[in-house]
């Protein structure tokens, strides 16, 4: 074809005529096909020798972090570590991950005991910009053996893992080790534990063999139990490592806000209110000591959040039937006059660590009239009527009522209304009349007693 075309031109250059349109299109079809082919084979050619350059500079990368890591003079102090460069163009980054072994094929994460430390295993994984979806990154491995004899084959080691409600290791924890009761062989600790290092981990070498109490704490930071200082028992025996595993960080502030759907005048709390916060992890109670209606209440982040309760409200057990009363979920559906009634609880609220928000608890109302004699006031739950009861008991109290009507709020159940002239006298019972219930039709008063029930319509 390129010689017919060649004797086409030649023929052009000797006839006026010159070529036709239809060959010049062809022409230029071909030259374009050979000018990509040759633009294609060139990129790539580039794309290589660019991607082979990188990948060497990131090999070298690989071996300077490998000796970084070698050159540590204090093993413990050799972490996980994350830089960025720029070199020829390209960003590095360079990743180091750490883990104590006791063997070169198995982790001895500071959360798993069993082995004493031997060895720590650093992986290095060196990406750059720009690389290729085929292109893989960079890894290279070494093992680092202590320069420092660091076990005792009369004593143990206590491996000790802090991690933070989202599951990452937290930093800067102090943690102590102390004997236990019994002690079985226990002894002080010569040199205090470091605090934990970026994982969230530290070591206590040298152990004496016995029972130790580890505890961490931190301003400011709450085990999921709600502890500002948390404290695990662990024994310790010759030759090998016990471990320890924590969940402690940053509390978060939680405001609660108390009846916030109740329409109209804001009703009166007891003074020494409960509020059960319901997690993952079981149930905590806060108790109040005055009667504001929003109270700022420090928990543990969990991601999930928290449900809150009204009341003191206590899952069943093998010791008694609890108290679930307060909790709206634990009504059962009804249904009256072809209306289905539910309760629901309010939705879930969660903070990250150091972080704040809102929180509802809902609550009954009703309204108490009181004379000039009988204005403190307390309200002692039954075990009886429509819910699900609450068998071990809640009782709270209303100092000094404004005389006349007053709108007061409790948690939802069946409650005996008890009132006195002085703190330490409540004990007549209001009559007939003194109390009107609030809300659906299912809430309802008698003879000193009023149900204040969570379902509504569905």
């Amino acid at each position: 074809m390129i010689t017919s075309i060649r004797r086409r031109l030649t023929i052009a250059a000797h006839d006026d005529r010159g070529l036709s349109l239809p060959e010049v299109l062809v022409a230029m079809v071909i030259f374009a096909i050979i000018s990509t082919g040759l633009l294609y084979t060139m990129l790539s050619v580039l794309a290589l020798g660019r991607d082979s350059r990188a990948r060497q500079v990131a090999l070298n990368l690989a071996a300077e972090e490998i000796d970084v890591s070698r050159g540590f003079a204090d093993v413990f102090a050799l972490q996980d570590a994350t830089r960025s460069l720029d070199l020829n163009g390209d960003t590095f980054t360079v990743e180091r991950t750490t883990r104590w072994v006791s063997d070169p094929e198995i982790d001895l994460q500071c959360g798993s005991g069993g082995a004493p430390l031997r060895y720590k295993r650093v992986e290095v994984e060196v990406s750059w910009s720009n690389m290729r979806d085929t292109d893989a990154t960079v890894r290279t491995y070494t093992v680092i053996d202590p320069k420092n004899r660091i076990n005792d084959p009369t004593k143990g080691t206590i491996l000790v893992s802090v991690l933070g409600g989202a599951g990452a290791g937290s930093a800067g924890v102090t943690v102590t080790a102390t004997p236990a009761s019994p002690a079985n062989g226990a002894t002080t600790l010569a040199e205090a534990p470091l605090p934990t290092d970026a994982q969230g981990c530290t070591y206590i070498l040298k152990v004496s063999p016995g029972n130790y109490n580890v505890s961490v704490s931190r301003s400011g930071y709450v085990d999921v139990a709600q502890n500002t200082t948390s404290t695990i028992t662990v024994g310790v025996t010759a030759g090998a490592a016990a471990s320890v595993g924590f969940q402690y960080d940053r509390a978060a502030t939680f405001t609660a806000r108390y009846a916030p759907s109740v329409t109209g005048p804001a009703p009166i709390i007891p003074n020494n209110m409960v509020t059960t916060f319901l997690s993952s992890y079981g149930a905590h109670q806060s108790t109040a000591t005055n009667a504001n209606m929003t109270r700022a209440i420090a928990l543990h982040p969990f991601a999930a959040g928290y449900e809150a309760v009204a009341g003191a409200y206590a899952a069943p057990n093998e010791a008694n039937q609890g108290c679930l009363a307060p909790d709206p979920a634990a009504w059962p559906t009804t249904e009256q006059a072809g209306v289905t009634y539910v309760g629901r609880r309010a939705p879930a609220a969660a903070a990250v660590p150091g972080g704040a928000t809102t929180i509802d608890v809902p609550m009954g109302t009703f309204q108490l009239t009181v004379s000039n004699s009988n204005r403190w006031v307390r309200a002692i739950s039954v075990n009886t009527g429509p819910g699900p009861g609450c068998a071990i008991g809640m009782e709270y109290r209303w100092n000094e009522l404004p005389m006349g009507t007053s709108r007061l709020a409790l948690p939802f159940g069946t409650w005996e209304i008890r009132t006195g002239n002085s703190t330490n006298n409540r004990n007549n019972v209001p009559i007939l009349g003194a109390i009107q219930a609030e809300g659906t039709s299912l809430i309802a008063a008698a003879l000193g007693r009023v149900t204040l029930d969570p379902r509504v319509p569905e």
